[in-house]
């Protein structure tokens, strides 16, 4: 606009031309109050534009004071060096420094292509603008205390180049100080060598091209949303605007190592690794030597999904104070550790080694990988792979891997030390287990590295369907559930309507007395199996050959087990017959009394004696008769004492 008055109709006439022209061509302003940083390259037609290039702009005009083509007026226009035209008055001059597709006048200046800034944050290339009458192009201040600025300004022939003016003179190129408001054109951005990644931590920054805010993190920019911004106190005025290009470049996540805490409040602080947030808890914090580094805020909801996350699988990590020189591998959110070996023949070595919260370290050690993961040696000398079941390595047959989704899972290659000890380990007891196949139905508990099956009744009246049901390689299941439950397992009925107490022992459950219970087996932790199983086995006679002694130490006496009779051996018997070469096993005492005073083996029985090569058969509930070389087998003979066989009535028929 001039800066002599002009007729009340002249100037409305305008002003309506440039509502018109604004309306055909002005962008929506953006919901941000922003600040701009970093600059573009030469711009385009209506695109971003350096604070340099609009400066430089402005002084092409300026230099063609001498050419009489470059006189003020409001109708006629003059070319900016690329030849595109604008009008040779004050907001034209300014619609061409910006490089914008028109020649804006006052109103749509301020109404369509600017938002409002405080004066004492004016810099180059934004404008002091009258809405009715006039536009002054700010190119900068002229001393620190930001009091006497110089500007641009086509408000009469030539364009002028005022400087040392005071911000608060009374009038500003011939207008009232007061009509003045400071803008800043939005599609403006900063002179910087540095890329947005090295503004300083806290900085907002947005493209302007949308609406998206994120906030530089140790060069990173996390994003902000809208729940963000009120809670966690962020400034929107603050906001600074940075090429396209440079920020969708941005990292979304701030480098490993980096502190930081919920910008909304709050004590807790983290340390990044990956992508996940750990948590630094109180001891951590100095002996770890967190205290030392920067300590960042963050915004909430970026924060709370770090913190849900873990570290990537692969990541090498250590004890961040530095007292424990193990090293660990991430496999789904636990650490693994690898051996001294390994970590070069691996390849460990090669990858970064990240330290961590010691605390941290700790529990992931501890933690277990996910049921269902599938891992194989990291050497590769070893083709073997295997799924993890509650801690248990569980070998997957050849078979197995193309028939079932094992071979659609990620393959992790862990450490084989680890692997080696994982792969001797058994799922917990009650852990609940099935066939992966699915082709069989059949439902099985875990006690002591047995699978014992679970019948239709049981899986709902002793609550297993309450439980995970985790598929297992059905080859493995089936070697589980031929296994015997170890020796001096505790074990009762799962649903609880039967106290009764039981002791396994080679493959038969023995009841315990309440008493045996207490003193003898020490209150151990007894296992619930389904009771139809544990029916099963108390029925179980102890197996022929079984050699036994008394649990609590009272009696001192070795028995072996012939058709459910305990027979006394003498220490001549028990090495004679090689029975020392057998495991003793220890039977609860009251059953042993018991299973000693029966008056002989159980009809069937085979025995044999070292008076004679006869193989004696009982028969008629405590008589012997010579069994028929050829009809039994060698393995089923109990070799016994000459005076139980001598004691045995003998019958010929």
């Amino acid at each position: 606009m001039p800066s002599s008055a002009p007729s009340t109709l002249s100037k409305l006439t305008r002003i309506a031309l440039a509502a018109s022209i604004a309306a055909s061509g002005a962008v929506a302003v953006t919901a941000f109050t922003t600040t701009t940083a970093h600059a573009a390259t030469t711009s385009t037609v209506g695109g971003q534009i350096s604070r340099s290039e609009v400066i430089s702009r402005a002084q092409y005009w300026f230099n063609q004071a001498q050419n009489p083509a470059l006189s003020y007026s409001w109708y006629a226009s003059f070319p900016d060096s690329s030849g595109r035209y604008y009008r040779k008055d004050c907001s034209g001059y300014v619609s061409m420094a910006w490089h914008l597709g028109y020649s804006a006048d006052t109103r749509a200046i301020e109404d369509s292509e600017t938002y409002e800034i405080p004066r004492s944050e004016l810099r180059a290339g934004d404008v002091l603008n009258s809405y009715r009458d006039h536009v002054l192009l700010f190119e900068k201040w002229d001393d620190a205390a930001h009091t006497r600025f110089s500007y641009y300004a086509f408000g009469s022939t030539p364009v002028k180049h005022a400087t040392n003016k005071s911000i608060n003179d009374a009038q500003f190129d011939s207008h009232p100080n007061s009509d003045y408001k400071a803008l800043r054109y939005k599609h403006i951005v900063e002179d910087v060598t540095t890329a947005p990644s090295a503004l300083p931590a806290g900085t907002l920054v947005k493209s302007p091209n949308g609406s998206t805010v994120k906030v530089i993190i140790n060069g990173a920019g996390v994003p902000v949303t809208g729940a963000d911004v009120a809670a966690d106190g962020y400034d929107l005025s603050k906001v600074v605007t940075v090429d396209d290009g440079a920020f969708n470049a941005l990292p979304t996540v701030p480098p490993p190592g980096t502190v930081v805490h919920d910008q909304g409040g709050g004590n807790s602080r983290y340390v990044v690794i990956g992508n996940a947030a750990l948590t630094i808890s109180g001891s951590d914090w100095t002996a770890d030597g967190y205290d030392k580094r920067p300590d960042l805020g963050v915004p909430t909801s970026w924060l709370q999904g770090a913190v849900a996350s873990t570290p990537s699988t692969g990541l090498v990590v250590m004890d961040q104070s530095g007292a424990d020189n193990s090293r660990y591998v991430i496999i789904n959110g636990s650490a693994v550790p690898i051996g001294a070996p390994e970590w070069t023949a691996d390849g460990y070595d090669k990858q970064t080694l990240m330290g961590v919260p010691t605390d941290w370290l700790r529990n992931a050690a501890a933690r277990q990988l996910a049921p269902g993961t599938v891992v194989m040696n990291q050497s590769g000398t070893d083709n073997s792979r295997y799924v993890m079941v509650d801690g248990a390595a569980l070998p997957i047959s050849a078979a197995e891997w193309q028939n079932t989704d094992y071979s659609l899972r990620p393959l992790m290659g862990v450490p084989g030390t680890w692997l080696n000890t994982a792969a001797t380990k058994s799922p917990s007891s009650g852990t609940v287990v099935m066939d992966q196949t699915g082709t069989d139905n059949s439902r099985y508990v875990m006690i002591n590295g047995t699978a014992v099956p679970i019948n239709a009744t049981e899986w709902t009246a002793d609550g297993y369907n309450t439980r995970p049901l985790l598929g297992v390689p059905g080859a493995w299941l089936n070697t589980a559930a031929h296994k015997p439950v170890p020796d001096g397992t505790l074990i009762k009925g799962q649903a609880g309507a039967d106290s009764s107490v039981y002791v396994m022992v080679n493959g038969s459950a023995l009841p315990l007395t309440g008493t045996e219970y207490a003193t003898t087996y020490g209150n151990r932790s007894v296992l619930g199996v389904p009771e139809a199983w544990q029916a099963a086995q108390a029925a179980r006679p102890l197996a022929n050959g079984t050699v036994i002694k008394n649990a609590d130490n009272t009696d001192s006496s070795i028995y072996v087990m012939a058709g459910g009779k305990a027979v006394p051996l003498t220490p001549a018997d028990f090495t004679g017959y090689g029975y020392d070469q057998a495991p003793l096993r220890a039977v609860p005492g009251t059953w042993e009394q018991q299973a000693a005073a029966k008056s002989a083996p159980s009809n069937g029985t085979l025995l044999q004696s070292s008076d004679s090569t006869t193989v004696w058969q009982v028969v008629a509930g405590g008589s012997k008769k010579a069994a028929a070389p050829g009809s039994y087998n060698p393995a089923d003979v109990v070799k016994v004492p000459t005076a139980l066989t001598a004691g045995l009535p003998t019958v010929t028929a």
